[in-house]
Formats: C-alpha cells, sequence, structure tokens
C-alpha cells in the first residue's frame, strides 16, 4: 500500500489526507500521526523497516529528532517525515545526548557520538 500512497488531491473525503489506488479502487487514509511508521530498526543493515512491512528506509542517525511532543521522527520518503514506533524510541532514548533546556543534541550510534541536524523540528508544530 505505501508504494500507491499520496496525498487526496481529488476534493472527496478531506477529512482524510491521503490516498491508495489499487487495482481502480481508491482508498481514503488518514492516520493519527504519520503514514509512515518506523517499526523495527535493522541495525545489521543500518535500515528501518517500515509499517512491519519488507520496506526498508535507510537509518541516518544524525536526523533523528524529537519534537516537543515528546515522539521521536526520522526522514521519510513520502511526506517528509515518519514516526518511530514509540517502543522503538523507548530502546533508543538512552542514546540521546541533552542540553541544559532537556532537548536532545547528540545520539550515541556505534561507538560515537553523532550531532543531531534536528532540521524535522521545522514541522513541529508545538
Amino acid at each position: 500500500m505505501l508504494q500507491r500512497l499520496e496525498f487526496n488531491k481529488t476534493g472527496s473525503y478531506e477529512a482524510f489526507p491521503y490516498l491508495s489506488k489499487c487495482m481502480g479502487e481508491l482508498s481514503f487514509l488518514r492516520c493519527d500521526d504519520r503514514p509512515y511508521v518506523f517499526t523495527k530498526l535493522d541495525k545489521s543493515g543500518g535500515n528501518w523497516i517500515v509499517n512491519n512491512s519488507n520496506r526498508k528506509v535507510l537509518f541516518e542517525p544524525d536526523k533523528l529528532c524529537m519534537f516537543p511532543n515528546g515522539r521521536l521522527y526520522h526522514p521519510a520518503p513520502f511526506d517528509d517525515f515518519g514516526l518511530v514506533r514509540s517502543s522503538i524510541a523507548e530502546e533508543l532514548f538512552h542514546r540521546f545526548e541533552f542540553d541544559g533546556d532537556g532537548k536532545p543534541f547528540a545520539f550515541n550510534w556505534e561507538d560515537r557520538q553523532i550531532s543531531l541536524t534536528n532540521q524535522l523540528l521545522a514541522f513541529s508544530n508545538n
């Protein structure tokens, strides 16, 4: 379904911001947060597993971004960024370094401290 995911520009069902076309059928979709959810981190291959599927996205630790709402995000090939599953975010939490204001500035990965770009904060509404 993710291969066919696109923005709903039909003018119909505006409460559903996403659309998936399959064999002439239109499925209108909405989600609580993001359509891409990173459900597993394949540490050996350096990839995220997306939505419990065989779809993979390259893991870029410097691009992890914790929004003010406490959720963790990472760039995705659709709609700019995806949500990191909460159980994975909890596993990764101890790897973050925080400044005096409690904002993450670095991530410890493979025996290195990696500075976070926090570029995704531009998309944060909080």
